[in-house]
């Protein structure tokens, strides 16, 4: 039956066989499948070709069947099979070519039309016999059916493993595991502490960029397990990054708690490269494995979940409150408008303009759903009644922070001193292992010694700069309070609007008072001419409501003191001009702009109020 289906024709043209393994390991490993596979040359010449008219197919060792997308050898004998330059196709089994029906059933159907034989080890099959055609069809019906059992075994066996938590991944750093599996905290006492020093820098300062400002400030660098065939599962340290740093952050594994299913593959975004659907995060709430108290934690999961809640506030977007900056809007996050709800922006002001920022809703003009903006304001007078609101709110609760203050600020420094003693005591490790190799090492063997010697030398340099570094760092950190100080910090800490108004209180730090304190403000600026509606809404839940008058033309130009103004009235007609500048400027007024009285300027104020004085 085989001789009676290949005809004269197909000896006239070539005989390709095709190869294929599904996964790169497939191809290193099942080695006795990929020699069956090339042992189909053998066949085709004992079915009657030629030698010089066989081709092997195997450039697409190491590729998935399910998709001829990416498979170009696959493509390949598809176009030369219908140019009619194929005879027969060979191939180990139907799975080889094709692991879903479409590729199949396509290549069946040209097979037909070109009149090309398919072959295995055992039969040869004419796409244009209808029983040939049926058992070529149930044979990649099979084919698919196969993967796909394949697929749901794995998948739900490995879901039945997550849900015990066994599943194995790669474990993140700062955890190894032991004996029996389990996952136990990293013996490397260096790399506990400066995950611990990670946290603590964030529990400080809330914003994660400012954690790796802090650890490069320091000298200090972040463990990491290296993912690369050469040298996988080695401990090796990096310079800090942002991303580094948020992906500690976000890793519920630090929390002490086991989680599988944090990424979701469905939906229609796709990656342009490989076709496949891009993973998103699945929500929290929604995580299918969470096993709490797993293994040993570095934090809470209450302080996980509310540090991913930072994170999540200081994005700047519409449900977030960003990240409190340095500028001048203290409501800067946290102000809607009173008209349409929306998160108003701020406008700021260059400093050559001398003005204050603004708040303006804008929203619905940008996307397009109004013709103008819905309100603007200056920032000036509801910044200041907003100050004044939250110091009169605050002020009977007694803020007594000095000493908690002080003591962590000795926590904050005795923590950087231990972070770089580790890091020069592994440094020292490093270089004294370096030279007892380079001490093992034959001094003859000239190749090896040379490298192990400059090898030496990097860790010596790096031991050198560490030293420099820690000095520098002690001399900076050194500081002594005395008791005096002591009570006037506690003093003062209890004295919350004269820290408000310090000068060296800053904007940003300002803005985090406010947020600890206020959840949201609520402007309206249209319903009354000369008067702001505000509205704040403290993370109490109690609503205060108060009206600020406008800002008036000139409000915010420099005046002369009244003080001045007072004394310049009392001395006109008793003095001349020159006599009153000379008693303004020797009592310690000054003029608007900071300067000595002059004649002209008591003369301007005196003619501006109608005053009577001496001229002379």
């Amino acid at each position: 039956m085989t001789t009676m289906k290949i005809q004269r024709l197909h000896y006239e043209r070539m005989a390709y066989v095709y190869v294929r393994q599904s996964t790169p390991w497939q191809v290193m490993e099942n080695r006795e499948s990929t020699e069956r596979q090339y042992h189909l040359r053998e066949r085709a010449t004992q079915l009657g070709w030629p030698v010089s008219h066989v081709e092997v197919i195997d450039e697409d060792q190491g590729r998935s069947g399910s998709t001829a997308t990416h498979r170009s050898g696959f493509q390949r004998l598809v176009t030369e099979v219908g140019l009619g330059k194929v005879g027969i196709v060979l191939m180990l089994e139907a799975s080889r070519l094709a692991r879903n029906n479409s590729d199949w059933y396509r290549l069946i159907e040209i097979c037909g039309l070109t009149s090309t034989l398919i072959g295995d080890e055992s039969a040869v099959y004419s796409p244009r016999e209808p029983n040939d055609r049926l058992l070529l069809g149930v044979k990649g019906t099979l084919s698919e059916a196969e993967l796909f059992t394949l697929r749901t075994r794995l998948y739900e066996g490995r879901w039945n493993k997550a849900r015990k938590g066994h599943l194995q991944f790669p474990l993140p750093t700062g955890y190894v595991r032991g004996a029996a599996g389990d996952w136990e905290l990293d013996p490397d006492a260096q790399v506990r502490e400066r995950l611990t020093c990670l946290f603590a820098s964030f529990r400080r300062h809330g914003i994660a960029r400012s954690v790796v400002r802090d650890l490069k400030q320091q000298g200090l660098d972040l463990p990491t397990r290296m993912t690369t065939q050469d040298g996988y599962g080695s401990l090796i340290w990096k310079t800090p990054s942002l991303s580094a740093v948020v992906r500690i952050l976000h890793n519920p594994a630090y929390a002490g708690v086991y989680v599988f299913g944090r990424w979701e593959y469905s939906g229609d975004r796709r990656s342009a490269k490989t076709g496949k659907v891009l993973p998103h995060q699945v929500p929290m709430a929604l995580w299918p494995v969470k096993i709490e108290a797993h293994h040993p934690a570095y934090l809470s999961w209450e302080e996980y979940v509310k540090n991913c809640e930072r994170l999540r506030q200081n994005w700047n977007r519409e449900e977030a409150n960003g990240v409190a900056r340095e500028g001048n809007a203290l409501l800067q996050g946290i102000v809607y408008c009173g008209i349409c709800g929306c998160k108003m922006g701020v406008q700021n002001r260059a400093l050559s303009e001398k003005r204050s920022p603004s708040y303006i809703c804008q929203a619905s003009y940008q996307s397009g759903d109004a013709d103008k903006i819905c309100q603007s304001m200056t920032s000036r007078p509801v910044d200041a009644a907003i100050a004044e609101a939250f110091l009169e709110a605050v002020s009977p609760v007694g803020v007594e922070v000095g000493f908690r203050v002080l003591e962590q600020l000795e926590q904050d420094l005795a923590a950087q001193r231990r972070q770089r003693e580790l890091q020069l005591e592994q440094a020292h490790y490093e270089a004294r292992s370096a030279q007892r190799q380079y001490d093992a090492v034959d001094p003859d063997h000239r190749l090896v010694a040379s490298e192990l010697e400059r090898r030496w030398n990097e860790k010596l340099e790096r031991v050198t700069h560490l030293e420099q570094a820690y000095v520098q760092a002690e001399q900076e950190a050194q500081w002594n309070i005395t008791p005096e100080e002591r009570r006037a910090i506690q003093e003062l800490s209890q004295n919350l609007p004269l820290l408000w108004r310090a000068a060296t209180t800053t904007n940003q730090e300002r803005k985090r008072l406010l947020r600890m304190a206020i959840a949201s403000v609520q402007l309206d600026g249209v319903s009354k001419t000369a008067e702001i509606d505000v509205q704040i809404r403290w993370r109490s839940g109690v609503l205060t409501n108060f009206a600020v008058k406008r800002a008036a033309p000139g409000d915010g130009s420099l005046k002369t003191p009244q003080e001045a103004v007072v004394k310049i009235h009392e001395m006109a007609g008793q003095y001349s001009y020159r006599e009153i500048a000379d008693r303004l400027n020797d009592m310690g007024y000054r003029t608007a702009f900071g300067r000595p009285f002059t004649h002209q300027h008591v003369g301007y104020i005196c003619r501006r109020d109608g005053l009577v004085a001496d001229c002379e």
